[in-house]
């Protein structure tokens, strides 16, 4: 259960980080935003449908939502996100928007709008029965579901380092939520969305990034590795793999 005192150091979290998760959105160059807001209009999800986005931040997704929605309201436990969010709806025009500075675990547990969605929140599998109350036609859950990087890879297997916690790698809640909302009646069914990048990188990022973690067997290592890849090139190429799941599930009917 949370506390009151949980939600304010979260949304002190957020209120400070606000401005460079921002700016990373920005420069993301992942169109699952595009994607997903096509899927759902071709599901007939959002088309002239009130959505309400739980923990929508600063608008990744409830911007081009509101190009397709009647209405959509971003709710937030971050101030500095929903003002960012304001921002971005000012200059993109949009005025069905509204902005709702909430935390998850105040949200009153009834129907707030036709749909309720949200991405990467950090829900318990026993919280989806609020979840699901939280909307009258669907719910909708996004998550990032799998992360590779071929340099970060190749390095743990050489260096035998231990895997690094990343929230954009976890199959393993996504299949949690599954068995949830089937337990709570509802049929749920799921879309994948799989995106390939490529990005340049330097010996000196691999150096920052790794040097002052290594052993000095490991930066032996490191250092020939570094060597051999680097002979001929001023840059490498890492070959990156993005996997997104999303669970809809139709709710007041079970």
């Amino acid at each position: 259960m949370v506390n009151e005192t949980d939600d304010q150091a979260t949304a002190a979290f957020w209120d400070d980080f606000a401005p460079d998760y921002v700016a990373a959105q920005n420069e993301s160059r992942l169109a699952i935003t595009t994607d997903l807001t096509a899927y759902l209009t071709q599901q007939n999800i959002l088309s002239r449908a009130s959505v309400l986005d739980v923990g929508g931040g600063a608008g990744r997704f409830a911007l081009p939502f509101a190009r397709v929605a009647r209405q959509v309201t971003i709710s937030d436990i971050s101030q500095q996100m929903l003002k960012f969010a304001r921002q971005a709806a000012v200059q993109a025009g949009l005025t069905n928007l509204k902005f709702q500075h909430s935390a998850w675990s105040q949200l009153p547990a009834q129907p707030q709008a036709d749909v309720v969605f949200a991405s990467m929140l950090p829900l318990a599998p026993a919280e989806l029965q609020k979840f699901s109350q939280l909307g009258r036609h669907f719910a909708v859950l996004n998550r990032a579901v799998r992360h590779t990087d071929s340099i970060s890879t190749e390095l743990q297997q050489l260096l035998d380092l231990p895997p690094v916690l990343d929230p954009t790698n976890d199959a393993t809640i996504f299949s949690e939520y599954v068995l949830a909302v089937r337990q709570l009646g509802y049929q749920p069914w799921q879309q994948t969305f799989t995106y390939h990048l490529t990005e340049q990188v330097t010996r000196k990022m691999l150096v920052a990034e790794l040097a002052d973690e290594l052993t000095l067997h490991q930066q032996r290592l490191f250092q020939q590795w570094l060597t051999e890849k680097f002979a001929q090139h001023d840059e490498i190429t890492a070959q990156q793999t993005y996997a997104f799941k999303t669970l809809l599930w139709r709710v007041g009917l079970q």
